[in-house]
């Protein structure tokens, strides 16, 4: 096996074994050391009343404690909304007016999860439904990376993508990305979305969006820059305009026909909306969240996460205006939508994390570690401290993110 292994790896291209393989494999390994040895030298009391783990059984049994007494290595990547990916994968939607429901999360990820299971005649246990999600996560993340590695190489150098890469895996919420959330699988299909964008293949661009719009909410705010690239191509002029732009009327199409579900299921249109209540998520404009956030946040305390979310704010907002002179304008534009987006729902609770799918960010950081050695020394040790850190607690039943 041992063999085989090094002999597939050895057929591998080079660069993108040094470049994207190698730095997946080592920080995801340093990951799940760390989280192992926090059950067993940081043992933490569960943060959370409603916390629970796989069993010595295979099943989901409620749990006090943040380590788990069987299966670490699931147990640890398998934590919050993992849950409700894995009741939608089991047993498919539910949804109670003013209840935290399945409803609220897209179909995308456990449908996929739910299809691996089965391609594989894994048995129909919690466990494995877990093993299934952790495998398409994986293979998510790494189509993510490898397609992050050539769509930075159409605009710089080796070095700017071997960067951006690193930059993507040492972010403080990483593990995010290997875990049973839809965060890699929603990367993976915007980022190859760009890169045939690039290319000018419109067919295969607006299909891997509206997949995306399948896999999260946010999928929808790609309508924007991709027809930004679209335009920029024709240098803005009508007359070059093709057929194939019909093709991005997928991807608001790909909402629509999950609300039209919803609404078939549950009786509402309103449904996909509602569904956010529970959560504190309600459609405002985004100087009512921002007004809203800042006459409400708490004190700072280690406990409180509101300083924390409001400065990822700032950071994006940072971003979206260094993106201008730094990047092509899709890129720019796709960060102001994401800030404008991600301000519109009353909160910016979690936002840690849905920063982490915005990948221009992670261009310009990889830019900066280009052009500053502080800079990347910094950015590599602050960050792999904080996510050797958090995905201690995460993995242990401490909200994050």
């Amino acid at each position: 096996m041992i063999k085989r292994t090094i002999a597939i790896y050895r057929r591998v291209p080079t660069s993108f074994a040094r470049d994207v393989l190698l730095p997946l494999v080592i920080t995801r390994v340093a990951l799940t050391l760390v989280a192992w040895l926090g059950f067993r030298l940081l043992p933490l009391s569960s943060g959370f009343p409603l916390s629970w783990e796989i069993g010595k059984d295979g099943a989901v049994h409620r749990t006090t404690t943040g380590a788990p007494s069987a299966h670490s290595l699931i147990n640890m990547w398998s934590r919050w909304d993992s849950g409700w990916y894995l009741e939608i994968a089991k047993s498919g939607y539910n949804y109670e007016p003013g209840k935290p429901s399945g409803a609220a999360f897209f179909p995308l990820y456990p449908a996929v999860t739910r299809a691996f299971q089965s391609i594989l005649f894994l048995p129909k246990t919690d466990l494995w439904y877990l093993v299934a999600g952790l495998a398409v996560s994986n293979i998510s993340l790494l189509v993510t990376l490898a397609y992050l590695y050539v769509l930075v190489r159409l605009e710089y150098n080796d070095d700017v993508a071997r960067r951006a890469v690193f930059c993507l895996l040492l972010f403080r919420t990483t593990f995010f990305l290997s875990s049973v959330y839809s965060e890699s699988t929603f990367l993976a299909l915007s980022i190859s979305s760009f890169y045939y964008a690039r290319k000018a293949h419109w067919i295969a661009a607006c299909v891997l969006a509206a997949l995306a719009a399948l896999c999260r909410s946010q999928g929808i705010i790609l309508l924007l820059p991709l027809l930004t690239e679209y335009f920029a191509q024709r240098k803005l002029n009508w007359r070059l305009v093709r057929w194939d732009i019909a093709a991005f009327g997928l991807i608001p199409l790909a909402v629509f026909a999950f609300a039209a579900y919803l609404h078939w299921r549950f009786g509402s249109w309103s449904t996909v909306f509602h569904a956010q209540q529970p959560w504190g998520r309600r459609f405002l404009a985004p100087w009512y969240t921002l007004s809203w956030v800042l006459g409400h946040i708490s004190p700072l305390t280690p406990a409180s996460h509101d300083w924390l979310d409001l400065g990822f704010f700032a950071l994006l907002v940072a971003a979206s205006t260094a993106a201008r002179m730094w990047l092509r304008v899709p890129y720019a534009v796709y960060l102001w939508t994401a800030t404008i987006f991600f301000s519109c729902w009353g909160m910016l609770g979690s936002l840690p994390r849905f920063v982490l799918v915005v990948f221009p960010v992670f261009i310009l950081f990889a830019l900066l570690c280009e052009k500053s050695r502080a800079f990347r020394l910094t950015y590599l040790t602050v960050c792999s401290m904080l996510s050797a850190l958090l995905f201690v607690m995460h993995s242990q039943w401490q909200w994050v993110a």
